[in-house]
């Protein structure tokens, strides 16, 4: 029978504090606004983290490329596979920082830019 007092109790207990976190969740940021009065800055240092992961996740390919080149020879599958990830996150992660820059400098300037990148 305490079973399922514990029980009933835990729901309890996590219906209620999924109410406090709906009351005390945060707008969203919209990552493509431009808007000035949006806290740009945050949305800078959110690009410039995912720009951070994308820049290990390049390096983890690059290692794994030449692991497999190692154990299969250059003209294995895995290598030209783990290259092109390598290449892709390399990529992706200039691309954030470009998008980071973009939204630091509305930040500092308080302006839109002239053309959205």
């Amino acid at each position: 029978m305490a079973h399922t007092s514990t029980a009933g109790v835990g729901r309890i207990l996590l219906v209620y504090l999924m109410a406090i976190g709906g009351c005390a969740s945060h707008e969203p940021l919209d990552m493509s606004s431009y808007d000035p009065s949006y806290n740009q800055t945050a949305i800078a240092a959110l690009y410039r983290n995912q720009a951070a992961e994308m820049y290990e996740k390049a390096d983890a390919q690059a290692t794994s490329a030449t692991r497999y080149e190692a154990l299969f020879g250059p003209e294995a599958g895995l290598v030209s596979g783990a290259r092109s990830l390598a290449r892709y996150y390399q990529q992706t992660a200039q691309e954030f920082e470009r998008l980071a820059e973009a939204h630091a400098s509305v930040g500092r300037t308080r302006q839109r830019p002239a053309a959205v990148p």
